[in-house]
C-alpha cells in the first residue's frame, strides 16, 4: 500500500510508522473505519496521552514505538482513543478514538466457514480496515505533535529551574472517561511526568502522609491501569529524579483509585492480548478489621494475568501478576502484588482456588503469620 500522505513536510521519519497506511487514511477523508468493529464485547479500553509540553521538534521515535506496541496488544474491538494533555493550563483535549478492526479465532473461523456470494468476505476487508486505524492515529499524534513542538533548547531543563505542570490536573479532567465504563482502561502516557504544581512536586521530599488527589481533585481513575514513558526525558542533571517520579505517582495513582503498572524511560507493554476479564467483589479481615474490596482480572489464552489489580476499601489498589486458570468449573489464581497491599513486604502472595463463581485462599507472606483469609465472589449479572 501507499504511503499515507498528511501533508506535513519534514516529518518523513515519523511517518514511517504510517508505511502501510493508504493515501486516504485522513480523518473525515476517503475510507473510513467500519463501526461495527465498536459493537464487539471487549475486555478493555486503551487510552494514549500526549504530554504538549513535551514534544522536541525532529523527536518522534516515541510515536512509532507508541503505535507499535499497541496493536500489538490491542483485543478485537478494543476502543483506542488519543488525547491530549496541556500541564500548563492543566486541562486535556480529545483528538480520536476508534475500535481496533480485528475478530476473534471463534469469529474467524465462523466467518471463514460461509460462503459469500452476493457480498464479500469480512475478511478479506481486514487488512485495509488495519491500516486506515494506524492511519488515524498517525493523524492524531501528528496534529499534537506539529501543534506543540519546541526547540530542544526550549523544553529541556534544569530540578532547579523547573517550569509549573500540572499533569495530575490534566489526567483529572479527562476522568469521565474512566466514570463512564465498568472495563478496564489502560492509560498510556508520553509525558517527563515531572508534575510540579500546587498538588505536589516530584522535585521536593514525599509528604510522611501523602494528599489524597482523588478527594482534592474530586477525580477517580476507577478501573485505570496506567503506563508512562519519556520519564524525566527532558531534565538535565536529573539522577534519582526518575525513581523519586515512579514513587510519587504510584501513590498519587493509588489515591486515585488506581495502579501506576508501567513507568520508566522505555514503554513497557507485553505483547500479549487479554481473551476474558472477571471483576470478582472480595472479603478480608486484618485482625478485627473487616475489609471489602474488587480484584479484576484480564488473562489471556494462557491464563497469564495482563493489566489486572486488586484493591480494598480504606486501604489502595496494586497491580496484580501470575495467572488465573480454570478445568472446567474449578479455577487456580496464584497471584503476586506489586507492593505490600495488606503488609508491608514488597509484594503480598494471592491463592484463590474454587468454583469459578466463588474462590477462597489467603493473600499476604508465605511462611509468616501475615496471611489472611481471602473470599473472591464473581457477581450475578
Amino acid at each position: 500500500m501507499k504511503k499515507m500522505n498528511m501533508g506535513l513536510a519534514g516529518l518523513a521519519g515519523f511517518l514511517a510508522l504510517c508505511l502501510h497506511c493508504p493515501a486516504q487514511a485522513q480523518i473525515g477523508v476517503g475510507p473510513t473505519l467500519n463501526p461495527a468493529f465498536c459493537n464487539q464485547p471487549t475486555q478493555r479500553e486503551t487510552v494514549a496521552y500526549i504530554d504538549d509540553m513535551s514534544l522536541v521538534e525532529g523527536k518522534t521515535e516515541w510515536a512509532q514505538k507508541l503505535v507499535t506496541k499497541l496493536i500489538s496488544s490491542l483485543t478485537p474491538g478494543e476502543r483506542v482513543a488519543v488525547v491530549q494533555i496541556s500541564p500548563a493550563s492543566g486541562q486535556s483535549k480529545a483528538i480520536w478514538s476508534g475500535c481496533w478492526p480485528d475478530y476473534n479465532a471463534e469469529q474467524r473461523s465462523q466467518i471463514g466457514s460461509q460462503h459469500y456470494i452476493f457480498s464479500k468476505n469480512p475478511l478479506d476487508g481486514l487488512k485495509e480496515q488495519q491500516a486506515l486505524f494506524q492511519g488515524y492515529i498517525g493523524q492524531a499524534l501528528t496534529k499534537i505533535y506539529t501543534e506543540s513542538k519546541r526547540p530542544q533548547g526550549q523544553v529541556r531543563f534544569t530540578p532547579d529551574n523547573a517550569p509549573k505542570k500540572q499533569i495530575l490536573r490534566a489526567l483529572a479532567s479527562d476522568e469521565g472517561r474512566y466514570s463512564s465504563t465498568q472495563k478496564t482502561i489502560r492509560a498510556v502516557i508520553y509525558s517527563d511526568m515531572m508534575e510540579n504544581s500546587d498538588l505536589g512536586s516530584v522535585y521536593a521530599p514525599l509528604p510522611e502522609k501523602f494528599p489524597n488527589y482523588g478527594e482534592r481533585l474530586g477525580s477517580r481513575f476507577r478501573h485505570g491501569v496506567f503506563y508512562a514513558f519519556g520519564v524525566a526525558g527532558n531534565v538535565d542533571n536529573s539522577t534519582n529524579l526518575p525513581e523519586k517520579a515512579r514513587t510519587f505517582w504510584t501513590h498519587a495513582l493509588e489515591m486515585m483509585s488506581a495502579s501506576a503498572a508501567g513507568f520508566g524511560s522505555d514503554l513497557v507493554i507485553e505483547n500479549r492480548v487479554p481473551v476474558a476479564s472477571y471483576v470478582f467483589d472480595l472479603k478480608t479481615a486484618l485482625g478485627d478489621d473487616k475489609l471489602e474490596g474488587k480484584m479484576s482480572l484480564l488473562v489471556d489464552r494462557d491464563g497469564a494475568l495482563i493489566d489486572s489489580w486488586i484493591g480494598f476499601d480504606r486501604l489502595s489498589i496494586v497491580g496484580l501478576t501470575g495467572k488465573f486458570k480454570c478445568d472446567g468449573e474449578n479455577c487456580l489464581l496464584d497471584g503476586s502484588t506489586a507492593r505490600g497491599l495488606v503488609t508491608k513486604s514488597d509484594t503480598d502472595t494471592v491463592q484463590l482456588s474454587g468454583k469459578q463463581t466463588d474462590l477462597s485462599g489467603q493473600i499476604g507472606v508465605r511462611s509468616t503469620k501475615q496471611l489472611f483469609e481471602l473470599r473472591a465472589v464473581l457477581p450475578r449479572t
